[in-house]
């Protein structure tokens, strides 16, 4: 069986293409760079060089490999609008395109990275772009299971390299609202074992899936626990909302990627929580992969583990 994956080179791409191919799947990808396919892969994945704003372009891909499966990855954290980097281009024009040539191509099943606090409600650009590629999929009649994880844990973690180059030369972190916003870290393991059990699973069909971990955990114990980790002392001073928001409508005209933006700000308009919503599927890890999620404290120290090794 064939499956077409987008971001095969990202931090959790890289553990779906790992599972597919354990598994003995043929694995193809699109991607801006076919070099960085081949050397992080070699033979083992087909690599096509895809402009995702230009249909003709992904068809090439479609026509040559003729995928079962489709699993798209690509999202952004940050716009980057001098370089045309923006949430709508990339999580709605992108997904637009590719399930348009999905569809005529005949894929049996797609599957689909969202975010966690996606919802027609949600006040951030990046929520209201993933929201518009989720109803996108769903109106074009395809097999699909759409996947809402919250923040994701392994050596790769942006975060951790953003904490570890900031709090070297600066020990102090400031806490948008105190940092009692709310996370259910998972493990990146147990979300690769999400995607690729689904490919099969019928009962998956046509679901959108919260995937969490087994603990929730606030932003400033979460970067408690990194920096005792590190063994590094940093102050945290929380700072009310609407000042970072304004922080970063400033810091986003100056830098690009900036430190962080007004968006991300917008994006804790609620806890990243699992269970918010009633009308998706929680407990992805324990329905897909018929086992509990790795605990927060084994997932968070494996993680920091790898990120060392990364540096």
């Amino acid at each position: 069986m064939k499956v077409l994956i987008t971001g095969s080179t990202g931090f959790v791409g890289r553990y779906i293409v790992e599972n597919l191919l354990n598994e003995g799947y043929e694995v193809a990808s699109p991607v801006r760079n076919a070099d960085k396919v081949k050397s992080l892969y070699g033979e083992k994945v087909k690599a096509y060089k895809v402009n995702f704003e230009e249909i003709p372009s992904i068809k090439q891909a479609f026509e040559d490999f003729k995928p079962d499966y489709l699993i798209h990855l690509i999202g952004i954290l940050y716009q980057e609008p001098s370089k045309g980097i923006t949430f709508y281009k990339v999580h709605y024009l992108y997904s637009k395109n590719l399930y348009q040539v999905a569809k005529e191509y005949g894929v049996k099943k797609v599957l689909h990275m969202s975010a966690l606090g996606t919802h027609p409600d949600a006040p951030s650009s990046y929520h209201k772009t993933k929201y518009m590629a989720e109803q996108e999929l769903i109106n074009t009649g395809l097999d699909y299971t759409i996947f809402r994880p919250s923040i994701v844990l392994g050596p790769e973690q942006r975060l951790f390299f953003d904490m570890w180059k900031i709090t070297r030369y600066l020990p102090a972190i400031a806490l948008p609202g105190g940092g009692s916003y709310l996370f259910q870290p998972v493990d990146v393991r147990d979300l690769a074992c999400c995607f690729t059990k689904a490919l099969k699973d019928e009962q998956s069909s046509r679901k959108i899936y919260e995937v969490c971990g087994d603990k929730k955990v606030s932003f400033k114990e979460l970067l408690e626990d990194i920096f005792s980790y590190w063994n590094r002392k940093v102050v945290l001073l929380p700072f009310p909302k609407v000042f970072m928001y304004i922080g970063g409508l400033i810091a986003e005209k100056i830098l690009e990627p900036p430190p962080f933006s007004s968006d991300q700000v917008l994006m804790m308009w609620r806890d990243n929580v699992c269970g918010l919503d009633k009308d998706v599927e929680s407990q992805a890890v324990q329905k897909l992969c018929g086992k509990e999620p790795i605990p927060y404290e084994e997932s968070l120290r494996w993680s920091l583990e790898g990120f060392k090794k990364l540096l």
